[in-house]
């Protein structure tokens, strides 16, 4: 005899949804970890190999590039098929890569796995939301989201501390032998504790759009999940209908400038920081550089959870509030970090301040992924959100890509500080344009 489905309810949280979300979220930190570690490595690898910031951001630009590619690709990879086993051999791939990379020694080959790495990475990030969205009703998106989104910038908190101690006692290879070995682990917890959906677990919930309205209106006239998930595909006319939405296009550019920040200072900061004064950068020790440097993860993981939850509590469900504040905060943090000048860096409590002014850009700029990153499932609703995220994200790395060769090449022309300037005036600009947006 068949036993009773387990049947979740939209005002509650069961276990069984905990243990699917905790599961996937802390290996998307491990996914994190391993893109991470290339920023606190940037200015050793150019010592050894005498390579300017121009040229080093060659390997920043093709990553963004590759992970903008497979962001379109792999949104709507995981929302047609398995978006477990697409994050599952986006971290066997990405493991693979940074190995290959530790073992090489030209900027040639660096390109190269990097990129290779940027698309295993790609497959982590939208099927990981298309769980996420089948998993949780609409009305707790913001929050869970928010917790995903802080759970990425972990992978930052832990490896700027870790790779600055494998640097310092055992070169920068040893940042991508190690790290890797979390996301080996995390593998095999991931496998037995997740599957797609509630359905693909042989449940049922409260919130199921399609078939709650169906049941209500034809009340014998129930699907079976496997014949609804065949009707549910995503046809290629949804997925261009998604990618010219008019609003999720100001969404788009907002990302896009969110990106080009974050990624900025996500690149560069170490180099900043740990380049002595005289050449234009705060004159910090390694460890020191890496320590300050957390304080961006970390101030994106308390504005994540806080603004997810804000949007959902406070503005009830719209997120272009938080967004503006919090690119408008960031802003704000970079105009005084580039008007106070490298000599905060030696004066008392100067690292303490520069610290805080990272806390609040990064938190601000990381902070307001959240709530962007729940707009295409809140326009486009549940059935096209993972497709939708995906292309939100693959446009953000579009902005990203600018991180590399363009604002390597701004740094060698006109120094780091006016740099951070120029990341300030893009941080305003997504503020301003997901006003219209409304939701």
């Amino acid at each position: 005899m068949k036993s009773k489905p387990i049947f979740l309810p939209s005002d509650e949280v069961n276990f069984s949804q905990l243990k699917v979300f905790f599961s996937m979220i802390i290996l998307f930190t491990f996914y994190s970890a391993i893109n991470y570690n290339l920023g606190a490595a940037t200015p050793y690898i150019q010592s050894d190999l005498n390579i300017s910031n121009s040229r080093f951001g060659i390997i920043f630009t093709t990553f963004s590039i590759i992970y903008a590619i497979g962001m379109f690709i792999n949104g709507f990879l995981g929302d047609r098929f398995s978006a477990k086993t697409m994050m599952i051999i986006g971290a066997v791939g990405g493991i693979i890569s940074n190995v290959l990379f530790g073992m090489s020694g030209s900027l040639t080959l660096f390109v190269i796995l990097w990129g290779m790495n940027a698309y295993f990475l790609s497959m982590g990030w939208a099927p990981g939301c298309t769980i996420l969205l089948n998993w949780f009703p609409a009305q707790r998106w913001g929050l869970f989201m928010g917790i995903y989104t802080a759970f990425a910038y972990l992978g930052g908190i832990l490896i700027y501390p870790l790779a600055g101690f494998l640097i310092t006692n055992f070169g920068w290879r040893f940042t991508f032998w190690i790290t890797p070995i979390l996301l080996l682990i995390w593998i095999f917890v991931f496998v037995v504790n997740v599957q797609d959906s509630p359905e693909k677990a042989g449940m049922k919930t409260e919130w199921s759009e399609a078939r709650n309205e169906k049941e209500q209106e034809e009340p014998g006239n129930q699907e079976e999940p496997g014949n609804q998930e065949e009707q549910e595909k995503i046809g290629l006319w949804e997925y261009w209908a998604v990618i010219s939405h008019p609003k999720l296009n100001l969404v788009y550019l907002s990302l896009i400038c969110s990106q080009i920040v974050r990624y900025g200072l996500l690149n560069w900061i170490i180099k900043i920081l740990i380049t002595p004064i005289a050449l234009g950068g705060y004159g910090m020790g390694l460890v020191t550089a890496t320590t300050i440097a957390t304080s961006i993860h970390f101030g994106g993981a308390f504005f994540a959870i806080t603004m997810g939850y804000i949007s959902d509590k406070t503005f009830r469900g719209t997120r272009w509030q938080v967004i503006f504040l919090g690119s408008i905060m960031s802003g704000i943090a970079l105009i005084g970090l580039s008007l106070c000048g490298t000599n905060l860096g030696s004066m008392s409590g100067g690292p303490l301040l520069i610290g805080a002014m990272l806390f609040l850009a990064g938190g601000g700029v990381q902070g307001v992924q959240s709530p962007l990153l729940n707009l295409p499932g809140d326009i486009m609703g549940r059935r096209l959100g993972g497709t939708g995220n995906g292309i939100a994200c693959g446009w953000s790395y579009v902005g990203a890509s600018l991180t590399g060769v363009a604002l390597g090449a701004l740094f060698d022309s006109y120094g780091y500080m006016s740099g951070l300037f120029c990341l300030a005036l893009v941080s305003i600009i997504g503020g301003l344009v997901i006003i219209p947006v409304k939701r």
